[in-house]
């Protein structure tokens, strides 16, 4: 029983510590002033980081605890476990390689799909429309609403003698931003042409944009930060006391 627990209390606490990292990370992104902008993959990778205890020993104990049931009913009973060939052990360390190689390929994939977006923490919805118009103003670009998204087409360095398209599929980008106010949080989702376009517009983005000033999210973040680590220094202290009991055996 002894053992079960400490292994227990070792999982749980591997678990739970970068979750607290997390949500402190978090909880600072929330409180600054101005508004930050974090890449899409980057953003993405902190949630991988606050789950990733979970998915390094939920996952591999999950298939380990499917593998060992089926191999009961395959089997009989435990004690015929013993006379298995060691197929039937090849292809439990195949079915962790596949999980791993599946984690893998999934996260790839999750990230890629996040380069286009840029997340921005602490910002006041109401305001990051007309900000982020005044940054493409500044920066000489011509721009259009299209339906729900905004089209940035090639500057307007000269004015010229005939009309031009400044629009041309082939050099404009699109946006469209989606806030959420409760949260004081919004995303970027570009699409296009937009890597230069994007990487000029964000350099400037933040001072141009309203802060949410005290955003309460920033406290609720801190207090389950500290929820986490006292539930941790709760079970670290019960794996010393276990671990130090002299009639463990």
């Amino acid at each position: 029983m002894d053992h079960t627990l400490i292994l227990i209390g070792s999982g749980c606490l591997v678990c739970l510590m970068p979750v607290a990292i997390y949500l402190l990370y978090v909880s600072h992104l929330n409180s600054r002033n101005p508004p930050t902008l974090v890449p899409g993959p980057w953003d993405f990778a902190g949630v991988l980081l606050a789950l990733s205890g979970f998915l390094l020993l939920s996952g591999p104990l999950l298939l380990t605890l499917v593998n060992s049931v089926w191999r009961y009913y395959a089997f009989g009973n435990w004690a015929n476990l013993k006379f298995v060939s060691t197929r039937e052990a090849w292809a439990a360390s195949l079915i962790m390689i596949g999980y791993l190689i599946i984690l893998a390929a999934g996260i790839t994939f999750l990230l890629r799909r996040r380069r286009p977006v840029t997340a921005i923490y602490n910002v006041d919805p109401l305001g990051l429309d007309g900000g982020f118009v005044a940054v493409l103003d500044e920066l000489g670009y011509a721009w259009r609403r299209v339906n729900a998204r905004i089209e940035i087409g090639a500057k307007k360095l000269t004015e010229p003698v005939e009309p031009v398209n400044r629009f041309s599929p082939e050099e404009t980008a699109t946006l469209r931003i989606d806030t959420f106010p409760s949260t004081a949080h919004a995303t970027l989702l570009w699409g296009g042409a937009y890597e230069d376009v994007r990487r000029e517009v964000e350099a400037v983005l933040p001072r141009a944009l309203p802060s949410a000033g005290r955003n309460p999210v920033a406290g609720w973040m801190f207090t389950a930060a500290v929820s986490v680590m006292v539930i941790m220094l709760l079970w670290l202290i019960v794996l010393v006391v276990v671990i130090m009991d002299p009639k463990q055996g």
